[in-house]
């Protein structure tokens, strides 16, 4: 029997949390929760996690200190950063595998992680820039 593939959900928002947690089961997903990044943290540490979805503001550790540290530990694991603010500081780009902002519809959510699932290995930008072409095909005049 093949084990499902599990996602560690790491949001301060309980509201969000949930949300994200219910829509990632809902698709067939394990999902593993975390209100904060130490929480987040012990739990990338004790368990088999074969992505992360992380906020970025939360009080304490943000996400970028968090993705940085997982990515230390193990840079294996794609992780998709969701932010409700615009503008995510360069550094902390480089930790992560994606970036999209919170007000994204589900669909998207779930169409760029299973991109990370599928192919953990290539650069941000060149996910980010494969995403964005997804995204704008339909945008043509």
């Amino acid at each position: 029997m093949s084990r499902k593939t599990t996602i560690l959900c790491i949001d301060d928002h309980w509201n969000s949390l949930i949300g994200s947690k219910m829509l990632l089961e809902q698709n067939g997903y394990r999902v593993l929760e975390a209100t904060n990044g130490r929480e987040g943290l012990q739990l990338f540490l004790s368990q088999a996690v074969d992505a992360v979805v992380l906020d970025y503001s939360m009080p304490g550790m943000s996400g970028g200190v968090v993705a940085a540290k997982m990515k230390h530990i193990n840079s294996q694991v794609p992780i998709l950063l969701l932010s409700a603010y615009g503008a995510i500081p360069p550094a902390t780009m480089e930790s992560v595998d994606s970036f999209l902002a919170k007000a994204q519809p589900p669909n998207l959510l779930l169409s760029t992680l299973q991109q990370l699932l599928d192919h953990p290995s290539r650069p941000f930008f060149r996910r980010w820039l494969d995403s964005w072409r997804i995204r704008n095909q339909g945008a043509r005049p």
